[in-house]
C-alpha cells in the first residue's frame, strides 16, 4: 500500500492530488510479521452515536451552504464534529511537509467538495469503526488518501479497494479473493481488515505515525529505518519520498478537518449518517433475482457491491449483500431488511440463481447441453458470446437453471422453457423471475393477465429476451487509467500479462515499436481492467 503523485478520478474530473496515494505506486511491502511491542495507550474516544437515517432528515432540494453556514456547521447530524471528538494525534504542523500538503488543500478548496457523494456514503461507516475500536478518528481518512474512496481504484503494483490492499496483504489479514468476490472492494470487509491491520502495526512500532508510515511503505521497511536513526520521530526517518509525504497528507487532512475556517476552507455537507447496511444471503445468489426479491435496482445493487466480480453473489461466502437503506429514487423510502430477509430465506434454493456455470465435458456439444439443461442453443450462444456452435473441453459455459425438469422438456416450444406452475406463482412473479414482461408471457401462452394460475400447469417462458443474458454475461468493465514505470527485467508482453490486457493495446496506448526494448524508468500508461484483473 504505497503512495506517489497521481491522477485521481473523482466524478471523471482527473485530480492531480498529493492527498490521493495509491493509485500510481509501486508495491508496498505486505505479510508483515508482528512482533512484541511496547503498546501504544489509545485514549478514550467520543461515545456519540451514529444517526439511523430516517426519509426526513435528507433533502435533495436543500441549497448548499455558504462559506459561514458551513463553518458554523448548525445541523447536529454534521460528521465533523464528531470525527474532530476522536482525534488523537499530533498533527505536526510545524513540520514542513505537512505545511506543504496544507497548502496544497487550501489551494484546492473545491477537491473535498468534488468527494462529497463519496464521503456521505463512506466515511459515517468508516468513522463508526474506528469509533467501535476505540481508535484514533483520523485513520477513517486514510481511505481519502489511499483512493479518493474509489472502490475500483488500483495502483500500479496491483493494490485494489478504498484501502488499496495488495493481494498477499490481503489474505494475510483474511480478505477473500476469488472469481466471484474480491474482499478488498468490500466496504465492511476491507475495513475490519485494514483496522485490524494497523493495530498490529501500531503496536509493533509503538507509535501511530509510524504504523501508518507502515501502512503505506511496509512494516519491516519502517522498523529498519527506527533501528538506523536510534528513535521513532517519523519525520526524522530515512524513508522511501512516497512514504514520507504519505503520513503528512493524513495529519494535513486531519488538521483542516479540525479548523477548516483557520485555513478558509468550507467543508461539505456530509452527515453522520449510515447510509447503506449489510443484508445476509442463505447461499449464492443470482443479483437480478435478488433484486427482485428486495425491491431494489439492479444496476444500483450492483453499484453497492463492488466486490462481486461478476452477476452474482459470491459462490462460497461470505454470503451477503451490501444495500441501501433508504431506496426508490426521488421518493426515498426505508428498505424494510425484515422482509427483504424473510423473501431471500424462503426462496427455494433452486430459484436462486438463473444461470450456471459448468464445465465442458469432452464429447458435449451445445445441441446436446441445450438439451440435457431444457434450454436451446441460440440461448447459450447469447449468454456465452459464442459466434458460432464450437466449444472446447475444459472450458467454463453458462447455462440457464430455472427452466422446467427435463421430464416436461418436450413441453417446451421452440425459444421458450416450460416453466411448472408452483404453489404462490402468479404472472408476475413468473415473469419477474425469468426477466420478461407480463405482456410477452400472456401473448406467448394466450392467456388473460388476471387469469388465475392451476398448480402443476405449464407455461411457456420466452429465453430470447435479452436481461437475463445481459444481466449474467454480459461483460463488465470497471476501467482505470494507471501510470507504471518500467522495471529492470520488465518487456512488454510480462507487463501485459501482469495487468492482463494486450501487448497490441499496450503498445498503442504508449506508441510504441513492439520491437524496441523498454527502457528501466521509461513510463507507460495502461488502462486496467479493474474486475478481471
Amino acid at each position: 500500500m504505497t503512495a506517489n503523485l497521481f491522477a485521481c478520478a473523482t466524478q471523471g474530473v482527473v485530480l492531480c492530488f498529493l492527498l490521493s496515494g495509491c493509485q500510481s505506486t509501486a508495491p508496498a511491502t505486505s505479510g508483515e510479521t508482528a512482533q512484541t511491542a511496547a503498546t501504544k495507550s489509545i485514549s478514550e474516544a467520543s461515545s456519540t452515536p451514529l444517526v439511523v437515517m430516517q426519509p426526513e432528515t435528507v433533502s435533495a432540494t436543500e441549497p448548499p451552504p455558504d462559506l459561514e453556514a458551513d463553518q458554523s456547521e448548525p445541523d447536529d447530524l454534521s460528521i465533523w464534529p464528531t470525527l474532530r471528538e476522536g482525534m488523537q494525534l499530533q498533527h505536526a504542523l510545524e513540520q514542513t511537509r505537512v505545511q506543504q500538503e496544507l497548502r496544497w488543500l487550501r489551494d484546492n478548496p473545491d477537491y473535498l467538495k468534488r468527494l462529497q457523494p463519496r464521503l456521505q456514503k463512506y466515511l459515517p461507516y468508516l468513522l463508526e469503526r474506528t469509533r467501535d475500536r476505540q481508535l484514533p478518528t483520523e485513520l477513517a481518512l486514510i481511505p481519502i488518501v489511499e483512493s479518493a474512496l474509489d472502490p475500483y481504484a488500483f495502483s500500479p503494483g496491483g493494490a485494489s479497494g478504498l484501502w488499496q490492499f495488495m493481494r498477499p496483504t490481503a489474505k494475510q489479514y483474511g480478505l477473500k479473493i476469488d472469481r466471484w468476490y474480491d474482499g478488498r472492494r468490500d466496504i465492511i470487509a476491507a475495513t475490519d481488515a485494514a483496522l485490524d491491520y494497523l493495530q498490529v502495526l501500531n503496536k509493533r512500532l509503538g507509535s501511530w505515525h509510524l504504523a501508518i508510515a507502515a501502512y503505506n511503505g511496509g512494516g519491516a521497511r519502517v522498523a529498519r529505518a527506527v533501528k538506523r536513526a536510534t528513535n521513532n520521530d517519523f519525520f526524522e526517518l530515512k524513508l522511501p519520498k512516497e512514504t514520507q509525504y504519505y503520513v503528512p497528507r493524513v495529519l494535513a487532512l486531519a488538521a483542516l478537518i479540525t479548523a477548516p475556517e483557520q485555513h478558509g476552507i468550507a467543508l461539505p455537507e456530509v452527515n453522520n449518517v449510515q447510509v447503506f447496511t449489510k443484508l445476509p444471503l442463505p447461499s449464492q445468489y443470482d443479483l437480478s433475482i435478488a433484486s427482485g426479491l428486495i425491491g431494489v435496482d439492479y444496476a444500483e445493487l450492483k453499484a453497492w457491491n463492488p466486490a462481486l466480480k461478476r452477476w452474482a453473489s459470491a459462490a462460497t461466502g461470505p454470503h451477503h449483500l451490501i444495500v441501501p437503506i433508504l431506496i426508490g429514487g426521488n421518493d426515498e423510502t426505508p428498505l424494510d431488511m425484515a422482509v427483504a430477509a424473510s423473501k431471500l430465506q424462503t426462496t427455494d434454493i433452486e430459484q436462486r440463481m438463473q444461470w450456471e456455470e459448468i464445465t465442458i465435458q469432452n464429447g458435449d456439444t451445445l445441441s446436446v447441453l441445450a438439451q440435457r439443461y431444457n434450454t436451446d442453443i441460440a440461448t447459450l450462444k447469447t449468454a456465452n458470446n459464442l459466434a458460432g456452435t464450437s466449444i472446447r473441453a475444459g472450458r467454463p459455459l453458462l447455462i440457464p437453471v430455472n427452466g422446467a425438469p427435463p421430464s416436461t422438456a418436450d413441453k417446451a416450444k421452440p425459444g421458450t422453457v416450460a416453466y411448472t406452475i408452483r404453489p404462490g406463482d402468479s404472472l408476475w412473479s413468473i415473469a419477474k423471475q425469468h426477466n420478461v414482461t407480463v405482456a410477452r408471457l400472456v401473448k406467448t401462452n394466450q392467456v388473460a393477465p388476471r387469469d388465475v394460475l392451476q398448480i402443476g400447469q405449464t407455461l411457456q417462458v420466452p429465453t430470447h429476451t435479452a436481461w437475463p443474458v445481459v444481466a449474467a454475461t454480459t461483460a463488465e468493465n470497471i476501467i482505470r487509467k494507471i501510470g507504471y514505470r518500467v522495471r529492470k527485467g520488465d518487456s512488454l508482453a510480462r507487463i501485459a500479462k501482469r495487468f492482463q490486457v494486450t501487448v497490441r493495446d499496450l503498445a498503442k496506448w504508449n506508441r510504441l515499436d513492439v520491437k524496441r526494448y523498454l527502457q528501466p524508468g521509461q513510463r507507460l500508461t495502461i488502462y486496467v481492467d479493474v474486475l478481471n484483473t
